[in-house]
């Protein structure tokens, strides 16, 4: 016991000391930057609208995490961009270095939580998983958030876009009202694409990088629109209105699908739930029982199969009520 625990005091430690160095270093970080673009190695339109994550830039004033620098060589550059690129759309200001010494740190706590609460490699490796897996999943619900609530103001967005249309504003002027009179997400992210255009970005690319930036179907089918419009002319307006009806019949279309299937969405959730609360009062009313699960071949093999089981009633489930609208 007093290894482990002077072993998770070590791994606690070293995190601490790569925070303290990232603490200390980072303005000579950022002088070196400066210089590079100084020297000509890069330029301020590139540094402005190069495909970092653009919510950085407004919250200059933030809680620096745990990093891991030296993390991104040994996981891979395309794993690390897919981070970058999930923390983009969910409009989390962290670097990826960030996410992952969060779920580094994660890991640790949960392995010494097991080793200490447990006293067993089982219970360290599962709370190390567990610890592993919660950034992530952190990431993904706000980036599901943060599209939900940008498609719920795309309708109003297009109805005012096309007003200002027929009222003789030029495309630009409609998108820099809308920008103004709008709520976040939609009202920063807008006032990027003008601010890429005045830029000397094309506006096709930043509409482009708009659509990278969000996980949503919606806005996907605005940006084509207005890209195909501009491409081959017509009525912008019309085409807006068009786009708008065909948004909100998908909304409520999708509102009575969740309804339909609410049932059986809840059955997903008390069979996810149901193993885990079984376990909870075997092994604390039972304790030897449980002990018998978790040191016999006999009791491991039987989690095996209702742990496989689990999994594949979870995804059947999931399968039935994803309807996709």
């Amino acid at each position: 016991m007093i290894v482990q625990m002077a072993a998770c005091a070590g791994i606690l430690t070293f995190l601490i000391v790569l925070q303290l160095r990232d603490l200390l270093t980072w303005r000579q970080r950022r002088l070196r930057e400066r210089l590079k673009i100084a020297a000509g190695q890069g330029t301020v339109v590139e540094m402005r609208v190069s495909v970092v994550n653009p919510v950085m830039t407004v919250h200059k004033r933030r809680l620096r995490l745990p990093s891991i620098p030296a993390l991104g060589s040994v996981i891979g550059k395309p794993y690390m961009d897919r981070i970058k690129a999930n923390l983009t759309r969910a409009g989390i200001p962290l670097k990826p270095e960030e996410l992952a010494g969060m779920g580094a740190v994660l890991a640790v706590v949960g392995a010494c939580a097991g080793f200490v609460a447990g006293r067993g490699v089982l219970p360290a490796v599962l709370l190390a998983a567990v610890g592993v897996a919660l950034p992530g999943l952190w990431v993904s619900q706000v980036k599901r958030k943060r599209a939900g609530k940008l498609e719920g103001q795309l309708v109003d967005a297009l109805t005012l876009i096309a007003n200002s249309l027929r009222a003789g504003h030029s495309f630009m002027q409609a998108l820099e009202l809308v920008s103004r009179d709008s709520a976040p997400p939609l009202a920063p992210e807008l006032a990027r694409v003008l601010r890429e255009s005045r830029l000397g970005v094309s506006i096709d690319q930043a509409f482009s990088n708009l659509v990278a930036r969000f996980d949503s179907r919606d806005l996907e089918l605005v940006v084509t629109g207005v890209l195909i419009q501009r491409q081959v002319g017509g009525n912008l307006a019309l085409v807006l209105d068009s786009i708008a009806a065909t948004i909100e019949k998908r909304v409520k279309s999708r509102g009575k699908v969740r309804t339909l299937t609410a049932q059986g969405r809840v059955s997903a959730w008390v069979i996810s739930i149901m193993p885990f609360a079984m376990a909870v009062l075997v092994f604390g009313f039972y304790p030897d029982f449980g002990r018998v699960m978790l040191t016999t071949p006999l009791g491991l093999g039987m989690l095996g199969v209702g742990a496989v089981s689990l999994a594949v009633g979870i995804l059947l489930i999931r399968k039935v009520v994803s309807i996709d609208v």
